[in-house]
């Protein structure tokens, strides 16, 4: 909407322009097309709503799968699993 405004203005400065018979209202009208058309085109979009707070679950208590450490790079990797994706090693 306040795009839409400034576009207005911009092409209410260009009619003024248009029909003003002195030097400084020309000049005036000059930037206020620059400036109004500036903003009409460069504003940002509005950032969407941010969401609802209803919309995040909790957090589950309990670990959705068992892991364990690899014995040769300490990182951890799933229970499952039977080598490391990160050493290459049997788990």
């Amino acid at each position: 909407m306040l795009r839409l405004t400034f576009f207005l203005a911009g092409f209410l400065a260009v009619l003024d322009f248009y029909l003003a018979e002195s030097t400084p209202v020309q000049v005036v009208s000059v930037l206020c097309v620059i400036v109004t058309l500036g903003v009409a085109l460069l504003w940002p979009d509005p950032l969407p709503l941010p969401p609802s707070l209803d919309l995040w679950s909790e957090a589950p208590e309990t670990k959705e799968r068992e892991m364990k450490h690899c014995p040769n790079c300490g990182k951890t990797v799933d229970q499952k699993w039977s080598m490391c994706p990160y050493c290459s090693k049997k788990v």
